[in-house]
């Protein structure tokens, strides 16, 4: 019962220690002297200094935002490479993100028919696509040239 009673009372004591001495007295002083400071460096910004962090700071809203969404079509193209066989090339990648889906615009060389249709095998096989459609292909102008094609993958986002 005393033991109760003695440690009810230290915890009190701690607490209005904590209440008035700490609260009161050292927490408030801090947040005012933090106010005060504040003030004064707010007024030592003139007008032209705030335009000027204004704009920087839209600026670098814009590139996050910027990045936020050009940024995501990066993942696929490293998807791409690592799904893509050794005799198909790529000459030109075009990505389009939209709200739903991705489409991944690829023109390409291979080294017969036979390697794009392979190569779209396995660009269905890879998780997340929804279709892949081959626009053209057709034989270059030269036997080293192999078979040039186009084709478009959809990408669930």
């Amino acid at each position: 019962m005393t033991l109760s009673l003695i440690v009810l009372l230290t915890v009190a004591a701690v607490y209005a220690g904590m209440k008035f001495g700490f609260q009161d007295a050292y927490l408030k002083s801090q947040l005012k002297s933090a106010n005060a400071e504040s003030a004064d460096v707010f007024k030592s910004v003139t007008a032209e200094e705030q335009k000027q962090i204004f704009n920087f700071y839209s600026q670098l809203s814009n590139i996050h935002s910027l990045l936020d969404t050009r940024g995501k079509g990066i993942l696929y193209l490293d998807l791409l490479e690592k799904n893509t066989l050794k005799t198909v090339t790529y000459s030109n990648i075009g990505v389009i993100v939209a709200d739903k889906e991705v489409n991944v615009d690829l023109d390409g060389r291979a080294s017969s028919y036979g390697a794009i249709v392979q190569q779209m095998d396995l660009y269905k096989k890879m998780p997340g696509v929804k279709d892949v459609k081959l626009s053209g292909a057709r034989v270059g102008g030269q036997a080293a040239d192999g078979v040039l094609f186009s084709m478009k993958i959809i990408v669930n986002r």
